[in-house]
């Protein structure tokens, strides 16, 4: 690796290097430490002034990644001699105090959710990109060509913990007349969502701060709702979904991602890893900690959530998580009174090789299938289950 006085020159002077650490977290290992070296030797040599564009372009970095990045006691003693110097926000990057909690949660598990992402927003985001725009009705006609009509051009959107406002961003971005209204235990993450899609230009979200379970006092119904990562954080997640259906319109529909069982086991032998650290109280340095475990040992979590605080939260300290198996999603499905309307799977690899496996289940839909297919790559759904499903029309 260079030698960090050789790095921060190089830095200084490469423009698309410095843009790229002011996009999006840098999410490989070896590049973090050679960055985390240059801004220690900034730091420790007192020639930070000398370098403004490098040390602009960490700053940004450290906003993206929440601080991530590891440094010792020396540095830490460097930054509280001089708290006013640039390049310590480059490891401490400011963050506004998060909001008090207390907004009518009916349980305990629910109200420890919501303290973590009012502390550490998830997830960190700069900007949100489709490859193309159009309507609502089109998508779920191509997921199901023989279905009914039931979407209206303009349809009533609900992104049912929307987090920091990426999901509402891009389907603001995918389907630009639908009204969107977007929900959250925390407030933190909704005040980052609305000066997120604010930046972008996206007005037409509505940002409310509410528990899903208690989505019926909005006293208005949709056409669509989605609810990504959600519901496997519910002290309840039946319940949760349960409550999302009573207000899902007859023919609307409703885009739902949750942990599979199986991929997680992956994150459950990572847990296993810092045991001896999930006892203690859970701040920015006990994140970093984590942190530091995997990168010591060489084997960092093949996330890119563990690139920022925030996802590292998310990933391997969570205060909730009760995923799902293909068999319970079908129970739900069903007890709710739903449609299936399509499995996701991930890539076009493999909707190309499940079709050439299962060609009688052209339109997805066979739950056997999907457990079957998932038995034999227990790491398709690594990100999450991914599926759309209908309120039936009234008869």
């Amino acid at each position: 690796m260079s030698a960090p006085e050789d790095t921060v020159p190089w830095l200084e002077t490469d423009r698309f290097a410095q843009n790229l650490l002011k996009e999006a977290c840098v999410t490989n290992v070896d590049a973090e430490i050679v960055l985390t070296r240059a801004r220690r030797w900034l730091l420790l040599s007192g020639r930070s002034r000398e370098f403004p564009a490098a040390v602009e372009a960490l700053v940004t970095q450290a906003r993206h990644n929440g601080g991530a990045w590891l440094f010792d006691d020396v540095e830490r003693a460097r930054l509280k001699a001089h708290p006013t110097a640039s390049i310590v926000h480059a490891f401490l990057p400011p963050r506004p105090a998060p909001s008090a909690t207390d907004a009518g949660f009916s349980d305990a598990i629910t109200a420890a959710v919501a303290e973590q992402y009012e502390g550490w927003p998830y997830p960190a985001w700069s900007r949100a990109t489709v490859f193309a725009s159009g309507r609502l009705a089109a998508t779920i006609r191509k997921c199901d060509p023989h279905g009914p009509d039931s979407i209206p051009p303009a349809p009533e959107v609900l992104v049912a913990g929307c987090g920091t406002g990426y999901e509402p961003a891009t389907w603001a971005l995918r389907y630009p007349e639908a009204q969107i209204t977007a929900i959250d235990l925390s407030s933190s993450s909704l005040r980052y969502g609305a000066q997120r899609c604010a930046a972008a230009g996206l007005h037409r979200i509505q940002f409310l701060q509410l528990d899903l379970h208690r989505v019926a006092e909005m006293g208005k119904t949709f056409d669509a709702i989605a609810c990504s990562g959600v519901l496997h954080h519910l002290p309840d997640p039946e319940a949760g979904w349960e409550a999302l259906t009573k207000v899902l319109r007859p023919g609307g529909v409703m885009e739902v991602m949750v942990y599979s069982k199986i991929a997680r086991m992956l994150v459950r032998a990572w847990r296993t890893q810092i045991a001896d650290l999930l006892e203690e109280p859970i701040d920015d340095d006990l994140l970093r900690k984590v942190r530091k475990h995997f990168i010591d040992k060489g084997r960092p979590p093949l996330s890119p959530d563990f690139y920022d605080l925030g996802g590292v939260h998310d990933l391997l300290l969570h205060r909730q998580e009760d995923p799902f198996d293909v068999a319970r999603i079908k129970r739900a499905i069903q007890r709710f009174g739903l449609e299936l309307i399509r499995f996701q799977l991930p890539t076009e690899f493999d909707r190309a090789n499940y079709l050439r496996e299962n060609p009688q289940d052209s339109l997805f839909r066979n739950y056997e299938l999907w457990q079957a297919q998932e038995l034999r790559r227990p790491d398709m759904f690594t990100q999450m289950y991914h599926f759309w499903c209908r309120k039936p029309l009234k008869s």
